[in-house]
């Protein structure tokens, strides 16, 4: 694992710490997020904790999550900022904290595409999760047990990225971390109901609208699921209802790669963007590097799972991506 020991230094003489992930978070960047920040705080370290977006009514039920602020801290400097799942720049709001007032910019990731934008990387591709490079981070900052109110969110943070422990990177440390975090008071179907279930009745609705419109490609090799604006309107959700589904498309017998493609419009701090933005989330299942298909399109993430935001319309977005899948298996659009 890369920049361990200078992570350490520079954490063990601090005092003040922003802690932060990428934009529109999952259960990993938050949960690694609240790990962290309880781990410090545990070792008498003042955190702060920021992203731009709420965080998902999904992960409301984890400790501390009221505490994460939604605008930038104004008036206080840090001794370091610690970024957790967050491989490339462009997944930090243009507002973010310019280095005089964030410190040096701790990466605490785990993807395989990044772009190392931070002073100190603290990085490894084998983990199944970004909650495992925290949990060995505590170990060396001499922190055991873990806390308690650190466990819970590091372990939402791992069963989700691993799906319910049944993703590839899942390893027998990996079960005997999760362990750990059981011994240390986690319930697991307190959190697994969370995580998978417990949907609002528009994700619910939202779901079955994506599933009729399933197409494929590739004879079958690919699963196309488009979500437009209106599909969203007749089903009363909301645009972060969208992120996992692409999940059902996997689920198809033949399928290899599952292709979804939704709407958003910018925000006021992603001025580089036009006027659509087109997010793209690609699950694959196995032999397809769908990370390599993501970064050919502006994106990054895993061997099995990928994601990127293309400046065009969802059709335009469509062919870039097939495109490049045709690449793969051979077969030019």
């Amino acid at each position: 694992m890369t920049g361990l020991e200078e992570a350490v230094a520079v954490i063990s003489e601090g005092k003040r710490f922003l802690l932060t992930c990428h934009v529109m978070p999952d259960a990993d960047a938050v949960g690694s997020m609240l790990g962290l920040a309880a781990i410090l705080q545990s070792m008498g370290k003042e955190v702060i904790l920021y992203n731009r977006d709420a965080v998902p009514e999904a992960l409301s039920f984890l400790p501390n999550v009221d505490t994460v602020r939604t605008a930038p801290p104004a008036g206080m400097r840090f001794d370091a900022t610690l970024i957790t799942d967050t491989a490339a720049r462009n997944l930090l709001p243009r507002s973010f904290p310019q280095p005089a007032i964030s410190g040096p910019r701790i990466i605490i990731d785990h993807h395989v595409a990044h772009d190392d934008f931070g002073d100190i990387i603290v990085r490894d591709t084998d983990a199944c999760a970004t909650a495992i490079v925290v949990l060995n981070l505590a170990e060396k900052l001499g922190v055991n047990p873990i806390p308690e109110n650190a466990a819970e969110p590091l372990y939402a943070a791992i069963v989700a990225d691993t799906g319910g422990f049944r993703y590839p990177g899942t390893t027998s440390a990996t079960l005997r971390l999760a362990a750990d975090l059981l011994d240390a008071g986690v319930d697991p179907w307190r959190v697994a109901s969370r995580v998978f279930e417990s949907w609002p009745m528009e994700r619910l609705r939202l779901l079955g609208l994506t599933i009729n419109s399933i197409e494929t490609e590739f004879a079958g090799r690919v699963a196309v699921l488009c979500v437009p604006t209106d599909m969203l309107v007749r089903a009363g959700a909301s645009e972060r209802m969208v992120e996992g589904l692409v999940e059902y498309g996997r689920m198809i017998r033949g399928v290899e790669v599952s292709v979804m493609l939704w709407v958003r419009s910018p925000r006021s701090d992603e001025t580089g963007y036009g006027e659509q933005l087109t997010r793209l989330s690609m699950r694959s299942a196995g032999r397809v590097d769908v990370a390599k298909i993501a970064v050919a399109v502006g994106g990054g993430g895993h061997r099995a799972a990928a994601g990127a935001t293309l400046d065009c319309g969802i059709e335009e977005a469509r062919k870039r991506v097939l495109s490049e899948l045709g690449r793969v298996f051979g077969q030019p659009l």
